[in-house]
C-alpha cells in the first residue's frame, strides 16, 4: 500500500468514509423497496442496484480500513453516528414513495458518478484503480434512474405532481452533498482529490436539470454553502441513529463474528 504523508491520513479517510457511507446508507434505503417495487421486474432491478451501493461502499470500506487499520464490518457498523460523514439526503426516510426514492437516488447518482470520476484522477493508485471500477459500474445507476424521472415526469398527472413535490422537497438539501471533509482543500492540493468543488457542483447542476427538462420537472437548486456544517463534518438528522439501530442490531451482539 502507498505511503500517505501523515498530516493528510485522517482527512483522506473522512473522504473515503464519505463516499462509502453516501453508498451504505442510499444502499439500505434502496433495500427497503426489496418485494415492494411497483412491477415484478423493478423490484428485482431495484434490489440489484442497492446491492451495488453497499458493494462499493464494502470495497471503499477496505481501502479506507487498510489505512485505518479496521476491518470494513469495524467502519460501517462500529462507529458512533457522530463519525460518519453521510450526507444527509441519504439518511431521511421515503416513506415508501416511489417519487421520492427516485428523486433521491437522481441527485446522489449524479454526484457520485462525477465524485468517482474525481477519485479516479487521484495520485493515490490503489483509490484511482477501485474509483475507475466503480464509476463505469455507477453508470447504469444513472440509466436507470435518468429513464424512472423522466417516465414519471411526462405520465400521468398524478405521477407528474408527486415526482414533482418529491424533487422540490429534497433539493432543498441535496446540496449539501457538496459539503467539504474537514481539510479537504489540503487533499486537493495533495492531488488525492483533483478537480474543483465549483466547477463539480457547476457539472452536476447542469445534469441533474438537463434530466428534469426532458421531464417537464424543474428543481430550485441553491449554491452550496461549503461553510455549513453538517454530515460531512458528523452533524447528522434524527433519522441516522435509527436506521444504525437497525443496522448495526447482528453486528453488535457478535462484532467479532465471521460469516
Amino acid at each position: 500500500m502507498p505511503e500517505l504523508p501523515e498530516h493528510l491520513k485522517k482527512p483522506f479517510i473522512n473522504l473515503l468514509l464519505a463516499a462509502a457511507d453516501d453508498k451504505l446508507f442510499l444502499g439500505h434505503r434502496n433495500s427497503e423497496w426489496t418485494g415492494l417495487g411497483p412491477i415484478l421486474e423493478e423490484d428485482i432491478a431495484f434490489s440489484a442496484l442497492a446491492q451495488d451501493e453497499m458493494a462499493h461502499a464494502s470495497a471503499l470500506y477496505e481501502l479506507a480500513g487498510a489505512i485505518d487499520g479496521r476491518s470494513a464490518d469495524q467502519l460501517a457498523f462500529g462507529r458512533a453516528p457522530g463519525e460518519y460523514r453521510c450526507a444527509a439526503i441519504v439518511e431521511v426516510p421515503d416513506e415508501f414513495d416511489w417519487a421520492t426514492a427516485m428523486a433521491r437516488r437522481l441527485f446522489c447518482n449524479h454526484f457520485d458518478v462525477l465524485r468517482l470520476t474525481r477519485l479516479s484522477m487521484s495520485v493515490y493508485k490503489p483509490l484511482a484503480d477501485l474509483a475507475r471500477r466503480l464509476a463505469a459500474e455507477q453508470q447504469a445507476h444513472v440509466q436507470h434512474v435518468d429513464d424512472w424521472t423522466m417516465r414519471l415526469g411526462s405520465g400521468t398527472p398524478e405521477s407528474h405532481r408527486r415526482i414533482q413535490q418529491a424533487i422540490e422537497a429534497l433539493a432543498r438539501i441535496a446540496p449539501q452533498l457538496f459539503e467539504p471533509v474537514e481539510r479537504q482543500d489540503q487533499l486537493v492540493a495533495a492531488g488525492l482529490y483533483p478537480g474543483d468543488d465549483l466547477e463539480m457542483y457547476d457539472a452536476w447542476r447542469a445534469a441533474v436539470e438537463h434530466v428534469l427538462g426532458r421531464g417537464h420537472l424543474s428543481a430550485r437548486l441553491d449554491d452550496f454553502n461549503p461553510e455549513e456544517r453538517g454530515g460531512r463534518r458528523g452533524v447528522h438528522t434524527v433519522h441516522l441513529a435509527p436506521m444504525l439501530d437497525e443496522m448495526c442490531e447482528v453486528y453488535r451482539l457478535e462484532p467479532d463474528a465471521a460469516w
